[in-house]
């Protein structure tokens, strides 16, 4: 398959990871550590069980990026195998996306 190819789908990928990634570490997550009432306990109308919601938005932010995180390396060494070089902004960029990503994944988890 072709590098180029894998490395747009990579991004498209994160892209799409962003939405529950932000939800989840920057939006919600936040939000409901200052409420008082255990997280288990809170039952809204529209997501049911918070718990259950924070867990689905949190897996599927981890799967969607390491999908992505995957795809990006699959792109790297298919870029080697072909011959290929990819500029130092085009490896570099998407690793500091990557280690943001899991570094926001993980810190707020502890929150």
């Amino acid at each position: 398959m072709n590098a180029l190819k894998l490395y747009y789908t990579s991004m498209i990928i994160y892209m799409i990871a962003g939405v529950p990634l932000i939800l989840y570490g920057l939006v919600i997550k936040p939000i409901v550590s200052l409420y008082h009432e255990h997280v288990y306990s809170m039952v809204s109308p529209v997501f049911g069980n918070y718990a259950l919601f924070l867990n689905a938005l949190f897996a599927t932010a981890v799967i969607l990026v390491t999908v992505s995180l995957v795809f990006f390396l699959m792109s790297w060494h298919f870029a080697r195998v072909e011959g290929k070089k990819m500029s130092t902004l085009t490896v570099v960029f998407p690793l500091i996306l990557f280690v943001f990503a899991y570094g926001l994944l993980g810190v707020s988890g502890f929150a």
